[in-house]
C-alpha cells in the first residue's frame, strides 16, 4: 500500500537536532577509520587483511564526504528557499536529459533504464534546479538499488491539479518496518543491491524538502523483491 509522507518543519526549526545527528553519524566512521589504521600497524598483517582495511578507510572516507555534502545541500536549501525562481517547466525538455546522463551508469550495473514523458504535458510550476535535483536523486536512487538484469523507468501523467511523476524499479524492495523511516534524516536502507552503505541518509530529506517547499509531495509503495515506485506530485501551471 502506498504511503504518503509525513510533513518536515524547516531546517531552522531543527538546527540543533540536525547538528546533534551528524555529530553521532561522523563519529562512527571516524572510530572505524581509527580501529583500521591501528590494525594496519601491526606487523603480521597479511595482504588480505592490509587490503580489507585499506578497503574499509576508503569506505567510511566515502560516508564522512556524503555527510558533509548532505548537510551542505540542506543547508543551501533552506538559505535559498526565499529567493528561489518558481517558473512553469515541461518535463519532456528537463528529464530525458537526466535519463540519459545516467544510461553510462545504467549500462554498467546491466540494469535497463527508460522513460515516456508526453510532449503535450502541462507545464508544473517549480524550481528548475531542484526539479533536476529530485530526478537526479530518485533516478540515482533506483538504479542504486536494482540488481544486474533489472529496470528502471520513469513516467508522467496528469492527476487532479498535479502532474504525477513516478520512478518505477524492479530492486530489492523496501521492507515494510523501514518504510516509515526512509524520509527521516541520515536513515539508510540497511542492505542494498551492491552492498554500497556510504552514503549519508540525506537524499530522500532533501526531496522532500523541496517539495514541501513548492508544494508538491512524494509517497512510496514497495514489495520486498519486487520493486518500489516513488511518486512525485508537481503542482501543475497553466
Amino acid at each position: 500500500m502506498e504511503k504518503p509522507s509525513t510533513p518536515k518543519l524547516s531546517l531552522g526549526d531543527l538546527k540543533d537536532e540536525l547538528i546533534e545527528h551528524l555529530m553521532q553519524e561522523l563519529c562512527t566512521p571516524l572510530t572505524n577509520i581509527k580501529t583500521a589504521l591501528k590494525l594496519l600497524e601491526s606487523p603480521t598483517i597479511k595482504p588480505p587483511q592490509r587490503q580489507r582495511y585499506l578497503g574499509l578507510i576508503g569506505g567510511e572516507c566515502e560516508r564522512q564526504n556524503s555527510l558533509i555534502s548532505g548537510v551542505n545541500r540542506l543547508i543551501a536549501l533552506d538559505r535559498i528557499s526565499d529567493r528561489a525562481r518558481i517558473i512553469p517547466l515541461q518535463l519532456s525538455q528537463i528529464i530525458p536529459g537526466i535519463v540519459s546522463t545516467y544510461q553510462p551508469l545504467a549500462a554498467e550495473k546491466g540494469v535497463r533504464l527508460g522513460y515516456t514523458i508526453a510532449d503535450n504535458l502541462p507545464p508544473v510550476i517549480f524550481v528548475e534546479t531542484w526539479l533536476r535535483q529530485i530526478a537526479i536523486d530518485l533516478l540515482h536512487n533506483g538504479i542504486k538499488y536494482t540488481r544486474s538484469g533489472g529496470r528502471v523507468f520513469v513516467q508522467a501523467a496528469v492527476q487532479d491539479e498535479y502532474v504525477r511523476l513516478e520512478f518505477l524499479d524492479t530492486g530489492i524492495g523496501i521492507p515494510p518496518a523501514e518504510m516509515p523511516k526512509i524520509f527521516n534524516r541520515f536513515y539508510r536502507i540497511r542492505s542494498s543491491a551492491d552492498d554500497d552503505n556510504n552514503s549519508a541518509g540525506l537524499g530522500l530529506t532533501i526531496v522532500q524538502n523541496i517539495l514541501l517547499r513548492c508544494g508538491g509531495s512524494i509517497s512510496v509503495a514497495s514489495q520486498i523483491g519486487v520493486g518500489s515506485k516513488f511518486r512525485v506530485l508537481l503542482p501543475m501551471g497553466g
